[in-house]
């Protein structure tokens, strides 16, 4: 792109401000330098010009594609730190610019490592992290940011451990698949019960397979991704280790209909309390809902002796989480 202007060795961003400020003002005026100056980078924009496109004119009369770009060439003069760049990379993974976000990555390499003191898994954490539940494929495409997560992954971004454990929180199945393909799922049985893989979730089991927490964990995953078969084999192991809990699962709903429950109605808190206390404490939510006192009372009594308050606290707790 022909520049009209060179920026100077040490360029002052407010200046270049105060000029697309100019600019619009000079041409709402009528000024006829101005709107050339306009015609000549963008010859169909609607007048009066906006601030965005004021910038966007002095930007490529400085020979740039975008005010973004003139802008991050001043701050690479001006030697700006570390947090101007992740400032600028956390704007254009909310935007999906994917195009924008590569060129950060070649002006500042150093952000594939970059983490935060809260450590969220950097930019992959950024580019992962929902902003709900992204189990339905629309709701991925607008919680979450797959192509600046598979962009940051191919340019070699750091996969921390808490950007894998994000996806299962969201369940977003497309970065679960993605980043199962670029082989940076953990092998560990609630990964493989999230994919649905029932073989690789057998040899786990016959492997390591006697922790109840460990498969209580992975039958929730496997139920939140709606793997009805790995969620089957699951809970049979979970009997095994535990018989107590198979009375209880066939004498109410039986263990298909136990594990469908969980697959439509989402698994509570069930990783914290166990399936069925988290079933049990479900049913004292709707209890409440529903005003039923007689099954309110039944399930604080299967709870475990708990008061009508603590109870309700669990009830409510359980409502709150995510599936």
């Amino acid at each position: 792109m022909t520049a009209s202007k060179s920026l100077p060795a040490r360029p002052s961003r407010e200046s270049l401000r105060k000029q697309a400020k100019k600019l619009a003002r000079d041409i709402a005026a009528g000024d006829a330098g101005a709107i050339a100056r306009t015609r000549a980078h963008l010859p169909n924009v609607e007048m009066p010009l906006t601030q965005r496109n004021a910038q966007l004119v002095i930007a490529r009369e400085y020979g740039f594609a975008g005010w973004q770009d003139l802008i991050a060439e001043v701050s690479r003069r001006l030697g700006a730190g570390p947090e101007w760049a992740v400032a600028q990379a956390r704007r254009v993974i909310h935007d999906n610019d994917v195009e924008r976000l590569k060129q950060l990555l070649a002006e500042y390499p150093a952000l594939l490592s970059w983490h935060g003191d809260d450590d969220k898994g950097g930019l992959l954490g950024m580019a992962t992290g929902a902003y709900g539940d992204a189990f339905d494929p629309d709701r991925e495409r607008v919680f979450t940011r797959v192509a600046c997560a598979e962009l940051l992954i191919d340019a070699g971004a750091v996969v921390r451990p808490v950007v894998c454990e994000g996806i299962l929180e969201s369940r977003a199945r497309g970065l679960l698949q993605l980043f199962h393909h670029k082989g940076l799922l953990p092998r560990t049985l609630k990964f493989l019960a999230a994919l649905g893989d029932l073989d690789a979730v057998r040899a786990a089991l016959d492997e390591n397979g006697n922790d109840l927490a460990t498969v209580t964990e992975a039958f929730v995953r496997g139920c939140s991704f709606k793997h009805e078969g790995v969620a089957f084999v699951l809970l049979e192991r979970l009997i095994a280790r535990d018989p107590e809990l198979g009375k209880h699962v066939d004498g109410s709903l039986g263990r298909q209909a136990f594990v469908r429950y969980f697959i439509e109605k989402g698994s509570g808190n069930a990783i914290a309390v166990g399936p069925w206390k988290a079933f049990v404490m479900q049913q004292v939510m709707r209890a409440v809902h529903d005003g039923d006192l007689t099954a309110f009372v039944r399930g604080c009594s299967v709870i475990g002796g708990c008061s009508v308050k603590s109870a309700w606290s669990f009830s409510m707790g359980s409502s709150g989480r995510q599936r």
